[in-house]
This record gives C-alpha cells, structure tokens and sequence, in this order.
C-alpha cells in the first residue's frame, strides 16, 4: 500500500503545472542576411517586459511600458540536447511568430516575418519564477514569523 500511495503521489506530482513568469531588461532586433545567412544589423535598446505563462501553457501575456499582447501557443516542444522551449504561436490579431525560450541563455527569441524579411528579436531575461516559487517564500515567511515569535516568549 506504501509503495501504490508513493508512485500515485510522484505522478500526480508530475502532472502539477504553475504559472510561470519571465521578466526581462532589454530588447534587441536583428534582420536576416542572406549573404552571412545570420542576424545582423542588431539595434537594441533598455526595456523592462513580463511574459506570464498560463499554467496549463496554452498561452501567455507579454506586457511592456505601452502594450499587453496575448499569444495562443499551438505548438510547444522542448529540445532535449538545450533544453531551450521552442514554441508556435499566433497573436490576439492573428499574427504567428516562433518563440525560442532559452532559460539557459537568459535569452527569450522571436521569429518573425515582417513585410517579407526574417526578423529576429531578442530579450534578455532579468528573472524567471513560477506561482509555486511565490508560496514557498510566503511559507517560509510564516514559518520564519513563527519561529520569531516563539523565541520571544
């Protein structure tokens, strides 16, 4: 009976998602040479964003100082050798861009076709942390109070 009640508690704990949240600091945007066939031509410039992941990750909101865009994930998978999330997306308006996000790297990437040229942007992550990330430090806040109080007395 042990043994059935520890397998059913880890694979429930597998099934469990959080809500993931992502900020990030700047944004740089590349064009695609066909020549070097890289991007290049990079400008970039400071800017605080927050992409926030549903936790069953069918989308996500990204949110700068002058938009809030949602985007509904069609396709997700994750590259094992990387890690990195490489994801198929279409904005609220329609629009349908590939998502790259590379935690390793601290670095979210789009793809993009703009007025037929390959454009990359790129975001560098400043934090990555999840809701069940949040109410483990409130938890350990309680626990901390708690202690507190007790040595007082």
């Amino acid at each position: 009976m042990k043994i059935i009640s520890t397998v059913l508690f880890i694979l429930f704990s597998l099934q469990v998602t959080a809500q993931v949240s992502i900020s990030c600091k700047y944004r740089e945007i590349c064009l695609w040479n066909d020549d070097t066939e890289s991007f290049d031509e990079c400008s970039g410039y400071e800017e605080s964003s927050l992409f926030k992941l549903n936790k069953d990750e069918t989308m996500f909101i990204h949110t700068t100082e002058t938009i809030k865009s949602a985007y509904y994930i069609q396709e997700k998978e994750v590259d094992e050798e990387t890690g990195v999330w490489i994801m198929t997306v279409e904005s609220d308006v329609g629009n349908e861009y590939i998502y790259f996000m590379d935690f390793e790297n601290d670095e979210v990437r789009v793809a993009a076709q703009v007025d037929g040229e390959m454009v990359m942007v790129r975001f560098l992550i400043k934090k990555v942390w999840s809701e069940s990330d949040r109410k483990k430090k409130k938890a350990n806040r309680i626990d901390l109070r708690k202690q507190e109080k007790g040595s007082k007395l």
